[in-house]
């Protein structure tokens, strides 16, 4: 059942020298309870999608609609994750976590139970009174991954949540974050630049070109859902996607390039 759907969504940055488009014709859709993935080039305008995506930005033209309806109009909820985990240093987890219930009005007995119930599920029970500079940088971002769950959200942007990570901490974490959303039976769209991230978590990958951002491509990750990302990482054709993946970024990319040569 499709959740998102985006119809040929057009956005431009405006100052008083010129117009820069980011984005241009772009069009996909997420289905209910899936894992996808938005990977391209540097700069080619991911984190401008997610503020669309996310109703901070209005579309220049076409849609943004969540269950049928204009993202700003939906009643349906929408939880970003940010590269940083962004966790107050003054205050203790659980205060942490409950900021959002806070700040908007919720019962605070209900948001503290279930608070409660996720940080013990997810292995952070014993950390509840504890503050962020006593975790470990992954324990900090499973924290912020239930922050964002706390609000009860319909589908979760991730913005390269794993980029502020060292390598070992990286793979640990991205297994606890796949393993809570599926538990969880969350809808997810993670921004990353990294193909193997995206390949190891994601059911469908939308590949985007150079600024301004267009779909290139949109690939169906056939891998075992049962398995973690890690493991992931060692089937037989998860190498024949990272290829793929990589050719249409180049390709792309050389076809840029040719043109803006010819333009000049």
């Amino acid at each position: 059942m499709t959740l998102l759907e985006l119809k040929k969504v057009n956005f431009s940055y405006h100052s008083k020298e010129a117009e820069t488009v980011a984005i241009k014709d772009l069009s996909f859709t997420v289905n209910t309870g899936e894992f996808v993935g938005i990977i391209g080039p540097s700069g080619c305008g991911k984190t401008t999608l997610l503020n669309l995506l996310a109703g901070i930005y209005a579309p220049a033209s076409g849609e943004i609609l969540l269950r049928g309806k204009k993202v700003s109009e939906a009643d349906s909820k929408i939880g970003l994750m940010p590269q940083r985990d962004q966790l107050f240093p003054w205050r203790n987890i659980e205060s942490n976590i409950l900021l959002g219930p806070e700040l908007s009005g919720k019962k605070k007995k209900q948001s503290r139970e279930y608070a409660h119930y996720l940080l013990s599920k997810y292995g952070l029970g014993d950390f509840i009174k504890k503050y962020p500079s006593e975790l470990s940088g992954g324990m900090r971002q499973r924290a912020a991954l239930i922050r964002t769950l706390v609000l009860h959200p319909d589908i979760l942007l991730l913005d390269e949540p794993f980029s502020a990570l060292d390598f070992q901490t990286r793979i640990n974490v991205c297994n606890d974050v796949y393993s809570i959303i599926k538990q969880e039976k969350k809808t997810a769209i993670l921004v990353s630049h990294d193909i193997s991230e995206c390949i190891s978590l994601c059911d469908k990958i939308i590949v985007l070109s150079k600024r301004p951002a267009t779909v290139i491509s949109e690939i169906n990750v056939n891998l075992d859902s049962n398995l973690s990302p890690l493991q992931k990482r060692e089937c037989k054709n998860f190498s024949e996607y990272f290829k793929t993946i990589w050719k249409l970024l180049e390709d792309k990319n050389e076809q840029c390039t040719s043109e803006l040569s010819q333009k000049k």
